[in-house]
């Protein structure tokens, strides 16, 4: 090992190269000892040519563009050369410039030429871009990053530099003209160039194993990992894939499921496990930089969606969070309730600061919000200055919050770190930015990165990419996704290249005879990396029919495998001895005093369904609103109510039935204006975010529906007195105390009352008023309840809808002997005998709320579409218990 230098592709490797050297120096009795000279090819090289500069040996630096940079000018040069293409919008630019970053790679590292005559519209095409891309990179004094190795290896071959006197290469699998040039300018150099061996000199004993599909090759994985470590804890093993992206969450699901049961607790989510995967995440899903790119991304937005500020708001990770997380909360409900879908950042502090003034401690969250709008910026300014100003933008928002971090989150805030640097060396493209397109490129830069946190401890289990190396051989493999489609890799040429060019030159995914070649080199690699190998393929994925990888034609085949289980179906199959079975339809009985909230829908929801009824009014569960752009169906109903009862009392005094019959038209328009200003100021006090245009076409829609309403009521001719409107009363029904609001009441020519309940909706059904359990029992309630019942003469829902206005319900009446009347009323023989049934059934339920009454029965599944509660009545889950149980009773009356 003496001036040894051990060069690896990936900081994953060298990390693990460093790990087996100090522990195999641990077991030598070696307590002290110099950091082994393990180091990525590119740092090195870096370190290297710094070397040299600080020597006066290379006379002038280079610069690099970073990857996302040379991904970015790559795109500015195609975006031009597409302004002229009538069909330029509808390319896939990014896509467009990833191959063409790649293509010019493969040019630049195997040499190629390729002849601008005889080739394709689209290699042309491209050769026209690298000549504008290296005139850009000319004129900003830069290289790409094929070429800035090119010029690295240059310096290395030109320069006299103390060079190790081996340097060992570890984990390179295939090796371009490139990246060969760079060893025998090494070697001609005097340094000895060797491999690093990672591999035993014996091939492994393998098996494979052909499963049902690919959860099945998860669970079989899991399963192997668990028993092999049982047996013997001190072992290392590895799961490898093909496409480990594609399955990552479902391994790590199963994992946790099955050597960290306990991280099922959010508390023990950021534990230490006993795996490790090489593949990380990208940063941007990390719930603490999501945090802070979301509120960089709504700080710079001139209209706030209320869904992303809305889990921005209840986000942990700034101001506050602890100390008002409650009232935050409820911010967030009354948000929805009152503001639109979209809004500005303006409107929303002068909405919070409403709030607070009505008693909500929201003072940290609005100071904070405060000071960090005086640091918004409409100006163009460098990358740079916008790292800087997002930067305190955060601070001022006391991002990451007021907790402690944990290791996991120490280590992301590192890697933001990198994320704002990458977002400065924007400046290398003299490049200026708005506020909004700084957050854009900076959001851009988190995706790309991918985050693995560090573990503290060498793991039993790792998993890994099937392009990784392991850093020594480990005692067993399993190899998962061992089917032809994905083993070896179907070809992938680059479309800006000669299809003849790539396959002559053997680039990488040229080919499927390439691809053959390459699998066989990578599986050999694997054969000699653990003394056992499990292969294992799928039979289906979907609908499709699978077949094994050729590769595996002379590995013997296993017949059957354990399969792991996961948490819900271990706890499934342990039984449920420890459960207490509680009975859940009877809830406490309402105590003397006890008030229960809800009105008229308290008893409309205990007629449908006991259960809502509690979990609604007695419990207070409530539906959080959905916000909408402009007004809602039901604050466009309110508007309709509170205009009709301005209208009928404009001041201390009612107008009646010959007021709106004796009006001349002039009188009639200024009325209706009136009543709908009186209505919209109402609201526009409430809302306080209404612009000036919604409320103008408001009016205009009330203006049409009211003044129709009102002429309809002209035409219907039936002289009245209005006694009330949204007249509001408290009264006892059995006891249960029910707070009525009235919309409407009004006197007829021979003395009778009638309450008059306003719809703009579809009309209520009244069947159900014949039937022991009123489902809708507003006007019911109103008729029996309000007062004097022998006054009562009818209960009548106004269908105020355009070309749709009438009045409908039932009265005294209805039950002359010539009078049309509804079926329904046919088993009634007078209206004090519906009356009687009304007070009869309606005392029943209010009986049942007393008696805590909160069984989840109901008629119809279709009148619960409007519960609040719907998911705490279990309804699937009932459904599964009854076929469950018709199940079992089938079996029996088999047996």
């Amino acid at each position: 090992m003496q001036n040894l230098l051990i060069l690896c592709p990936t900081a994953r490797l060298v990390r693990a190269i460093q790990a087996d050297i100090a522990q195999s120096l641990v077991a030598k009795g070696q307590t002290q000892w110099q950091s082994a000279p393990v180091m990525t090819l590119s740092a090195w090289l870096d370190g290297a040519i710094e070397e040299s500069m600080l020597a006066g040996n290379t006379a002038q630096s280079q610069t690099m563009l970073t990857p996302f940079n040379e991904q970015l000018l790559w795109e500015d040069v195609i975006v031009q050369s597409l302004k002229k293409n009538a069909f330029g919008d509808l390319f896939d630019v990014s896509g467009l410039a990833s191959a063409a970053l790649e293509a010019n790679k493969y040019m630049v590292a195997w040499h190629l030429n390729i002849p601008y005559d005889q080739i394709a519209e689209e290699s042309r095409q491209f050769l026209n871009w690298q000549r504008t891309f290296l005139q850009r990179c000319k004129a900003l004094n830069v290289l790409e990053s094929v070429r800035y190795f090119d010029w690295q290896i240059d310096c290395l071959a030109q320069a006299k530099l103390r060079l190790p006197e081996q340097i060992a290469f570890a984990g390179f699998d295939q090796t371009a003209p490139q990246e060969q040039r760079l060893r025998d300018v090494l070697m001609q150099c005097g340094v000895q160039v060797s491999a690093y061996l990672t591999t035993r000199t014996k091939p492994a004993i393998a098996h494979q194993i052909i499963l049902e599909n690919q959860e099945s090759e998860c669970r079989a994985a899991v399963a192997w990992a668990q028993d092999y470590l049982a047996q013997n804890p001190n072992a290392k093993l590895a799961i490898i894939a093909p496409q480990l992206s594609e399955i990552r969450n479902q391994l790590a699901d199963l994992l946790d499921d099955t050597f960290h049961p306990q991280s099922i607790n959010p508390s023990q989510f950021d534990a230490p496990r006993d795996y490790n995967f090489s593949l990380g995440t990208p940063f941007s899903q990390q719930p603490m930089i999501q945090a802070a790119l979301n509120l960089l991304r709504l700080f710079s937005s001139y209209n706030l969606q209320q869904a992303d500020f809305s889990a921005v708001l209840l986000s942990p990770f700034w101001s506050k969070s602890h100390l008002e997380s409650d009232a935050r909360a409820t911010l967030d409900a009354n948000m929805r309730a009152h503001l639109p879908a979209q809004f500005s950042l303006t409107q929303f502090v002068d909405f919070a600061s409403y709030q607070q003034a009505k008693g909500l401690p929201i003072a940290h969250l609005l100071a904070h919000i405060k000071d960090a709008s005086a640091l918004l910026s409409n100006k163009k300014l460098p990358a740079s200055q916008w790292a800087q100003i997002l930067v305190g933008i955060l601070a001022a928002l006391n991002w990451p919050g007021e907790r402690t971090i944990t290791s996991i989150e120490f280590q992301a805030l590192n890697v933001w770190q990198k994320a704002l640097q990458q977002l400065q060396q924007l400046d290398v493209l003299n490049r200026s930015l708005y506020q909004a397109e700084a957050v854009q490129v900076l959001q851009q830069v988190c995706v790309n990165l991918v985050f693995q946190a560090e573990t503290v401890t060498e793991p039993s289990l790792q998993i890994l990419g099937i392009m990784e190396a392991l850093s020594k051989p480990v005692d067993a493999l399993w190899i998962m996704q061992m089917n032809d489609h994905i083993w070896p890799p179907p070809a992938r040429p680059n479309p800006l290249l000669p299809a003849h060019i790539q396959r002559a030159a053997k680039l990488p995914n040229a080919d499927n005879s390439v691809q053959a070649i390459f699998a066989e080199n990578v599986q050999q690699r694997l054969l000699h990396s653990a003394s056992h190998i499990t292969f294992s393929s799928s039979k289906i994925a979907g609908n499709s029919q699978l077949r094994t990888s050729p590769l595996m034609a002379n590995i013997a085949v296993l017949e059957t495998t354990k399969l792991a289980a996961t948490l819900a179906e271990t706890l499934s199959l342990q039984g449920n001895t420890d459960l207490v079975f509680l009975e859940d339809s009877l809830a406490p009985a309402v105590l003397a005093g006890e008030h229960v909230s809800g009105g008229t829908g308290l008893f409309r929801a205990q007629a449908i369904c006991p259960a809502w009824a509690f979990y609604q009014f007695r419990l207070g569960a409530k539906a959080l609103k959905t916000p909408a752009n402009g007004l809602d169906s039901m604050l466009r109903g309110i508007l309709v109510h509170n205009t009709l009862a301005a209208f009928w009392r404009p001041d201390e005094q009612y107008r009646h039935f010959a007021d709106l019959r004796d009006m001349s038209v002039e009188q009639l328009v200024k009325a209706i204006n009136a009543a709908i200003q009186t209505a919209l100021n109402t609201l526009q006090k409430q809302q306080k975010t209404l612009s000036a245009n919604l409320l103008a076409l408001e009016h205009e829609r009330l203006f049409k529906l009211v003044g129709d309403w009102l002429q309809y009521e002209i035409d219907r001719n039936i002289n009245f007195e209005m006694v009330a409107c949204e007249a509001e009363k408290k009264v006892l029904i059995n006891g249960i105390e029910v707070t009525l609001k009235i919309d409407r009441i009004h006197q007829l020519l021979h003395g009778g009352i009638e309450f008059i309940d306003y719809k703009t909706g579809q009309k209520p059904d009244m069947n159900n008023w014949s039937q022991a359990r009123i489902i809708e029992p507003q006007l019911p309630i109103y008729a029996v309840f309000y007062g004097d019942v022998s006054n009562v003469a009818g209960v009548q829902f106004g269908m105020i809808k355009t070309a749709e206005h009438a009045f409908s319900g039932v009265a005294e009446d209805n039950f002359d002997v010539d009078a049309r009347k509804p079926k329904w009323i046919d088993s009634f023989s007078d209206w004090q005998t519906l009356m009687d049934h009304w007070k009869v059934s309606l005392e029943a339920i209010a009986n049942e709320i007393k008696t805590g009454e909160a069984a989840i029965k109901f008629e119809d599944e279709k009148q619960l579409n409007y519960c609040e509660v719907l998911p705490l009545l279990r309804l699937p889950a009932r459904q599964l218990q009854f076929e469950r149980c018709k199940s079992d009773q089938f079996k029996r009356d088999q047996s």
